[in-house]
């Protein structure tokens, strides 16, 4: 038994077919086909049964491939560290859009003062992505929320909370609306494209239940999937649209300390919500070199954002 044999289980197991999986090695269904079932004979058992109708995974195949799983995976880890280790020294750190902000770049110049012999290599993704990246060996860390379940190998450092509000500029019809106490009409909207509200969308009020609660929020206040003019992974561009193009959006309270101060923005009244806690996120158990964990360090000193006075929800119109 062997890596190469454990992914292609792996791959059939996932594909359902023999010949679905053969094609995404690029070798033929009959090569794949022996090789599967000398992992069988090296195992003394059947892995699949194969039937009319196709193949079904058996039992003990079932119970297998968890652990073939976290084989592969830990093997894969292994192959990137030791390929990262034997380059210059680069630390790939995953970051959540919401904390890409200034206080981020203030921690990379402070650690880059410290290790100037690291180049930091960023990847900005939403948490759900970040995990998976972590998983497969292609990030040394993650700055994000924490995983949904548990998660046995990953490792979760809580540090901060995030404040949403919604916002627009201050000259948003929406806030004549309601200060006048009447119907709030249909506003242009920009919404953050992140795959637990993509989720939320689609599942029913019993999943998701964190990305429901913002999606009936915002409803109150007039979004509807036919207002939404841009959805978008990026916050930056979230927050210009708000910005520049004259449109609402939930944004973390933190990225529009400036504006609120000088009046640019104002903040929807009701609109105040609490995201998931964040924080580091690595492998447990891993090793880390003396750089890594002076980069843990640098961002756990990381001052969480002032939060901003909430504003009391308005009565609006149905």
């Amino acid at each position: 038994m062997n890596i190469v044999k454990l992914e292609r289980m792996i791959a059939v197991y996932e594909a359902g077919s023999f010949r679905k999986a053969a094609r995404g090695f690029g070798m033929s269904q009959p090569a794949l086909t022996w090789s599967i079932r000398q992992l069988e004979e090296s195992l003394g058992l059947s892995l699949f049964e194969r039937g009319p109708s196709g193949i079904r995974p058996t039992e003990v195949c079932e119970t297998l491939i968890v652990r073939a799983r976290l084989i592969v995976n830990e093997h894969n880890r292994l192959l990137a560290e030791v390929e990262r280790t034997n380059r210059s020294q680069v630390i790939v750190v995953g970051v959540h859009p919401v904390l890409l902000n200034s206080q981020f770049a203030h921690t990379v110049a402070t650690f880059r003062a410290q290790e100037p012999t690291v180049t930091l290599r960023v990847v900005e993704a939403y948490s759900a992505d970040l995990i998976a990246l972590l998983r497969r060996g292609e990030l040394d860390l993650a700055f994000s929320a924490a995983p949904e379940g548990e998660e046995e190998e990953v490792a979760f450092e809580p540090l901060l909370r995030q404040y949403y509000s919604v916002f627009g500029r201050a000259d948003h019809k929406i806030f004549g609306e309601i200060a006048g106490g009447g119907e709030i009409t249909q506003h242009a909207w920009a919404q953050a494209d992140a795959p637990n509200v993509a989720a939320g969308r689609a599942a029913g009020a019993m999943q998701h239940d964190n990305a429901n609660l913002v999606l009936e929020l915002l409803a109150r206040f007039g979004m509807t999937e036919s207002t939404v003019a841009v959805r978008s992974a990026s916050m930056h561009l979230i927050r210009r649209m708000v910005l520049d193009g004259g449109l609402l959006g939930m944004i973390p309270e933190s990225q529009f300390a400036t504006e609120l101060h000088d009046g640019t923005v104002r903040q929807v009244p009701g609109s105040n919500i609490e995201g998931p806690p964040l924080g580091l996120l690595w492998i447990d158990g891993g090793y880390e070199t003396v750089a890594r964990r002076r980069l843990k360090s640098a961002l756990r000193i990381m001052q969480a954002p002032e939060r901003l006075e909430i504003i009391p929800v308005p009565d609006i119109a149905a």
